[in-house]
Formats: structure tokens, sequence, C-alpha cells
């Protein structure tokens, strides 16, 4: 009689975690997705303890939080809080939901209530103590936070977080080598090697880069930021056919992806599928309304089918957004100009002004000044277009080949040259075409 009496004093116990308890069960309960039946049995211990049963308080709050109640979730990991002080775990849901509700300032001393709770280092409260302070801009702290997860033993997580901190605050190599230390001691995921990936890519490495983004496809082929990396190179490399295979993949994953759109329309356009190009560019547009790089693609497209009106329209947009990008202003101008507007030398001279040591808008500006009958003008322009190429170490051939074109045209109009274009280039991966002017457009594929 009296074991049986010692029992239930135990099983009536207002902690919660003795042996006779049913923690088990909830737990059970709550990893299973028995949400509802979860909920049943903690308000019946609840009952049976006076509303004093911490692990119920704690499993109720988890069941709240993640239906989106975060409101209701706090209040029952208070209840854990004031049942128990000592309990660095409730203390960190009631961050973790602060979090959630954009609330940084209080999650991040939140966190370090937690911490000083806790008995030994604990990497996930470092993470997100990371984390708030790069949310509420202290970058410097979050820096420090992260190195501190790492060195507790955060694993991938903590070096992951780390790079992208140190790429936040422009610090590339040391992003770089989190990125390395990451990938040497951790088998980590597709999302990290897809960053490391692109991060290689970014800094000039791109047998490196390729690598990771395969090694990111590899293992999972739907990561959408590897394979539009990827995509980009193969542009860059003019295999065109590969490149759209990888963006229709990013497009499989991610349907809505603005860049992939994009990137997909500028690659139709090289194949000259028009139609195509202007579908994918036109969502990626309508997509983004507020890209001035959706826009600028568009009105590019748009100059290319020879409908110079509605290219205006997106130059416009795009110069509104970016009013400081010289080649939107320079293909404002060549819009204006194809449609007979007087103010394309007032866009052409915008765009001198915002890059006067680009050879690219000067050879486009002496091209102006020609066709308007102001030959010295134009001279002047190309004689200082051929001083820009000539100190670049590899000048553009196809920039040289059309200065060139173009002082022998103001040869035959009667200029005397004072300089010379320099010599174009060899190069024989990329051998030198010529577009006629009034070239018929490919037949479309939508």
């Amino acid at each position: 009689m009296k074991m049986k009496k010692r029992a239930l004093s135990i099983e009536n116990s207002t902690d919660g975690f003795t042996t006779g308890s049913l923690n088990w069960l909830l737990h059970a309960r709550y990893v299973r997705g028995e949400h509802a039946q979860c909920l049943e049995l903690a308000d019946d211990l609840q009952k049976k303890h006076d509303n004093k049963h911490r692990y119920a308080h704690y499993i109720k709050g988890s069941v709240l939080a993640d239906a989106g109640r975060l409101q209701e979730a706090l209040e029952r990991y208070h209840s854990c809080i004031r049942l128990y002080p000592q309990d660095p775990e409730p203390l960190k849901q009631v961050a973790k939901c602060l979090s959630r509700q954009q609330r940084f300032q209080l999650s991040h001393e939140a966190y370090i209530e937690a911490d000083k709770l806790t008995k030994h280092p604990d990497p996930d409260i470092y993470c997100a103590l990371a984390e708030c302070s790069w949310n509420i801009g202290e970058l410097e702290r979050g820096v420090e936070w992260a190195r501190s997860a790492v060195q507790a033993g955060g694993g991938e997580r903590a070096a992951s977080l780390l790079a992208r901190l140190l790429l936040a605050a422009d610090d590339v190599p040391g992003a770089m080598a989190a990125y390395d230390q990451a990938l040497s001691s951790h088998a980590c995921g597709a999302d990290t090697l897809a960053a490391a990936g692109a991060l290689r890519l970014r800094a000039g490495d791109p047998r490196g880069a390729f690598q990771l983004l395969g090694a990111a496809l590899a293992q999972q082929p739907t990561q959408h930021a590897a394979a539009l990396a990827l995509a980009a190179m193969m542009l860059q490399h003019k295999d065109v056919d590969a490149a759209l295979a990888r963006l229709k993949a990013a497009l499989t994953a991610h349907p809505t992806c603005v860049a992939a759109h994009a990137n997909l329309g500028l690659a139709l356009m090289a194949k000259k599928k028009y139609i195509a190009a202007l579908t994918c560019l036109q969502r990626a547009a309508w997509a983004a309304p507020l890209s001035a790089r959706a826009a600028h693609n568009l009105g590019v497209a748009l100059l290319v089918c020879k409908r110079p009106a509605s290219a205006f329209c997106r130059l416009a947009t795009a110069a509104a957004l970016q009013p400081f990008q010289p080649y939107t202003v320079l293909l404002i101008g060549i819009a204006l100009e194809r449609l007979g507007d007087s103010r394309a030398d007032a866009a052409y001279s915008r765009a001198v002004a915002l890059a006067g040591d680009d050879p690219l808008i000067r050879i486009n500006m002496a091209g102006r000044h020609a066709r308007a009958g102001r030959l010295a003008e134009a001279e002047d322009e190309a004689a200082l277009t051929a001083e820009l190429l000539q100190r670049e170490e590899r000048p553009d051939a196809q920039l040289t080949s059309s200065l060139a074109t173009l002082m022998a045209l103001l040869r035959d109009a009667g200029v005397e040259l004072s300089r010379q274009p320099p010599e174009i280039p060899k190069d024989d991966d990329e051998p030198a075409t010529e577009v006629a002017e009034d070239e018929h457009l490919a037949p479309d594929e939508v």
C-alpha cells in the first residue's frame, strides 16, 4: 500500500519530468506529426498537474509555433520559464519565435539570456545570435558570433553563415577561406556547394567554380542557383545549347525565377529565336517590374527585333530605376535615333558623361556624329576611341574592327585622319563575324 502511494505521488508531481510521466508519449506524438492527439494529451496532463506540467507547456508551444500561432506559442514557453527559470530550452524557443516575428532586437536579448544559462558553448545559440546581429545592422558583431559558432562545433551551418556574413562585409577572400574550411571539414550540402561555386566564379576562378557547381547539381539536380551559375558560364563560352538545358532545369524547379527567365531569353536571342526570347524577357519584366536589369534586357531584345518605340519605353523604365547606367542611356540614344527624335544627341552626350573612358560608348558617339554629318566631331571621337583601345592589353576585336571601318568611311568622305586605329588582335577562339544591316529574322520557336 505504501508503494502505491509513493508511485501516485511521483506521477502527480508538478515537475512533469519524473519516471511516471508521459513525456515520452508527448514527444512521440509530436515528432510523428500527430498534433491533435498531442494537444489532447497535453491538456489532460495539465488538468492532472494543476496546469504545472512543464513539458506539456513546451510541446504545446512547439505545436502552436509550427502552426504559425507565434503569440500563443510565446505564452506557453513563458509558462515553462516561470515554472523553471534555469532551463535554457524554452528561452531559446522564445527567441526563435521573436525572430520569426521580425523582432530581432528582442530575439537577440533572449538568446543572450539563454547563452548565460547554458553550461557549455551552444553553436545553435551562436548562429542565431549572428543572424540577429546581421538583421539589426551589427555586421561585425555577427561575424564574431559566427566565428564562435564555428569554434563551438557548429559544422556546416556555422561555416556557411560565417562565409555569408564575411561576403556581406565585402571580405571576399575571408568568405572564400570560410567556404574552403567548410568544404574540407564537413560533408556539405548542395546549397553550400552552390554558394561556394558562385563565389569562386565571382572571384575569377572558373575551373574551381565549375567543379563546385557540378557537385551541387550532382547532389541536388533541382538546385537552381547552381544551374543558373553554370548556365552563365556556358553562355560566356558560347555553349548556348548546354546553357539552355541548365536554364530549363532551373525553371522546372522554380518557375517564377526572374534570373532564369532573363538568362533563358538572352540564350534564345543568341540562337536567333526572337519571339521565344521576347516571351521569356517579358515574363522576367512582369515578374520583377522594379528590376532595372530585366527592363534593360527586354529593351535590348526589342531593339534587335527592330521595335525602337517599344524598346525606348522599356529602356526609359530601366533608366528611371537606375539612372547612372551608361549602357542603358546609350541604348536610349540608339532607340531615339532610329525613331528620328532630336533628343538622341542629348542621350549620347549623357552616356559619354557617365562613362567617358568606355571605348564602346565613344565609338557609338563617333558613329552618331558621322551619321549626322558632323565629320570633324566624328574624327575626334574616333581618335579618342583609338587611344582608349591602345591602353588596353587586349583590345576587343569587334570594337577594333568597327573602328577601322568607321575610319575608312571617314577617309572616303575626305576627312584627314591624324591617328590610326590599333591593329586588330588575332583571336583564334572567337572568329570575327559580320552581320548584314538588313538581315532577316530567323524562324522563331515558342
